[in-house]
């Protein structure tokens, strides 16, 4: 047996006798769980680990690795006027009629208007 499995076996048991681990008592009991390839109930049976303190102690870990949320600053801004859509070449919409009428709508209408006024040629064909 090499030095560096003598050391690891005697931290967890040392680590297995304890009611309490450090990080880096936790971070050679985490390792060599990993390294071992066993479960980690089959891990925690072998070496007289609780299996539920090594669950935690996982999810500890991958919790402080998580990027951290962080809010972003947005700026809200009103939306363009009429005149500055057509300034800046907005797209123009076109409504084609029976009999290919067609009604050119600017930016900025009001739906309203433009669907009373769609009945109102319809009905006068």
């Amino acid at each position: 047996m090499g030095r560096d499995t003598e050391r690891v076996d005697a931290r967890l048991a040392k680590a297995a006798a304890s009611n309490y681990w450090t990080e880096a008592e936790a971070q050679v009991v985490l390792e060599t769980c990993e390294a071992s390839g066993l479960s980690v109930a089959e891990f925690a049976r072998r070496h007289g680990l609780g299996p539920q303190r090594l669950r935690w102690w996982k999810k500890r870990r991958a919790e402080e690795a998580a990027p951290a949320l962080a809010f972003v600053p947005v700026h809200v801004a009103a939306p363009p006027s009429p005149e500055a859509q057509r300034a800046a070449g907005a797209a123009r919409m076109k409504v084609v009629l029976a009999r290919g009428r067609r009604i050119r709508v600017e930016p900025g209408f009001d739906a309203g208007e433009v669907a009373r006024l769609v009945r109102a040629l319809e009905e006068a064909c």
